[in-house]
């Protein structure tokens, strides 16, 4: 019987020889990285997933009839909270219903006959602590600055239909990118001046216009000054499906031509990376505030903390602005004529590509590019996590108490939500998750 067995066997290996499973039997696996499960990773659940787009019958502007941004009617857009992940690659934080802060919050920009109006989702930035005390209320974008946390904004444009445009959009990004900026209009197209929110007179907390940016009014001069606010960083993917692992820099991030994903490994991060602007990161944790280093002591802040301390570390502007987001289009063969830069030897970078795209805040004029459109966002930078000492922390840091006064709160009761917070919803189902975001 045992000589039956064996004979069987070496048959059925025979066949396996004149068949495709060899392959699989003598470890010749071939994968198609194309079609690879870890390559098609979705974008991970967040609350953006539960946005219906409406369907809308009424003629519309529409600025781009022949191209990828044809007939939109909404844009959906996610401001993302989360942290560096190394090489430039950032990890969304968990959501929590019961922080303090929001960490997505919401707006709907809708394509109207009397221009771009932005529908901000309020419950989505109020707090659960504005909530509970009666708020209904949102005036603007509401982020906290700070070394250590990054904001994502995902746009997700749709059509009259409901559909969504941006795999449209990235099978043409030779021609599109969308920049960013600080804005010399508001939402409305009025002049307004930006301001500093910064606490300086404990009776009066009041914000004030930014002396900064005193002599900063028109469009080019607050376009120079932006990189000393924020800065911005292109995370745009081969489709809108795909997204970082958080661990490869360049995992499924779109480059230029001819690379492609698979030349991930070979691709010079940033230069080879084709900017779009569907999807990125804003970092608020640039400017030093120049009134603190004029002042050159330690006395300048108006709490004294708990123990009579003074507190003397450095600060951060803490801006409230219009970002101008501006969709810009060009002919093929026009978006990348930006030369590579050169290295610390005067050598030019390592990038394959031999010209880049643009940076985030300055188009090429060379490339002849056309606004096809332009919204103006309300951003408020309303405290910064650096303005605290992390040795020996206190109710009455410039952290906290900016952080009460935007609540409605004290000092000590930021100082305890955010030291405390509440991870569990109220029917204790537990936070959100979202734990695997990554751009």
């Amino acid at each position: 019987m045992r000589k039956i067995y064996t004979i069987a066997f070496f048959i059925f290996l025979s066949l396996l020889s004149f068949s495709s499973c060899k392959k699989f039997v003598f470890g010749a696996i071939n994968v198609d990285e194309e079609r690879g499960k870890i390559v098609k990773q979705k974008i991970p659940t967040t609350a953006a997933d539960l946005y219906v787009p409406p369907k809308v019958q009424e003629d519309i502007p529409n600025p781009d009839p022949d191209g990828a941004f044809a007939n939109w009617a909404t844009c959906l857009i996610m401001m993302k909270e989360g942290h560096p992940h190394g090489e430039g690659k950032m990890h969304g934080n968990y959501v929590y219903p019961r922080a303090a802060w929001r960490q997505e919050e919401f707006g709907i920009l809708h394509n109207t006959p009397q221009g771009v109006k932005l529908e901000l989702r309020d419950s989505s930035i109020l707090s659960y602590l504005e909530l509970e005390n009666g708020k209904t209320k949102a005036d603007y974008f509401r982020l906290i600055g700070g070394n250590s946390r990054l904001w994502a904004m995902m746009l997700y444009f749709f059509d009259k239909n409901g559909r969504l445009l941006n795999d449209d959009i990235y099978k043409h990004s030779d021609q599109y990118q969308i920049f960013f900026s600080i804005s010399d209009l508001n939402d409305k197209g009025e002049p307004y001046p930006v301001m500093d929110l910064r606490i300086r007179d404990k009776e009066d907390k009041s914000p004030r216009p930014s002396a900064y940016f005193a002599d900063k009014n028109d469009f080019e001069s607050r376009r120079e000054a932006t990189k000393h606010v924020f800065m911005y960083d292109y995370r745009d993917t081969w489709t809108h499906d795909d997204m970082g692992d958080g661990v490869r820099r360049l995992f499924n991030i779109r480059l230029l031509p001819p690379l492609s994903r698979k030349d991930m490994y070979d691709a010079f991060p940033i230069y080879d990376q084709d900017n779009v602007g569907l999807k990125g990161y804003f970092k608020f944790d640039v400017l030093q505030d120049l009134e603190v280093d004029k002042l050159n002591n330690s006395n300048w802040w108006p709490y004294d903390l708990s123990d009579g301390r003074k507190y003397d570390r450095r600060s951060f502007l803490l801006p409230q602005f219009y970002l101008a987001v501006r969709v810009m289009k060009c002919e093929k063969g026009m978006k990348a004529l930006n030369d590579v830069p050169l290295d610390s030897e005067g050598d030019r970078e390592s990038a394959v590509s031999t010209k880049v795209c643009a940076p985030f805040d300055k188009p090429n004029p060379l490339s002849k590019w056309v606004e096809i459109m332009r919204f103006n966002l309300p951003f408020k930078i309303y405290t910064n996590s650096f303005d605290t000492d992390p040795t020996h922390d206190d109710p009455f840091e410039p952290y906290y108490v900016h952080m009460a006064n935007e609540l409605g709160i004290t000092p000590e009761e930021a100082f305890e939500a955010i030291r405390n917070t509440q991870v569990q919803s109220a029917d204790g189902s537990g936070g959100s998750g979202f734990g695997t975001f990554y751009l």
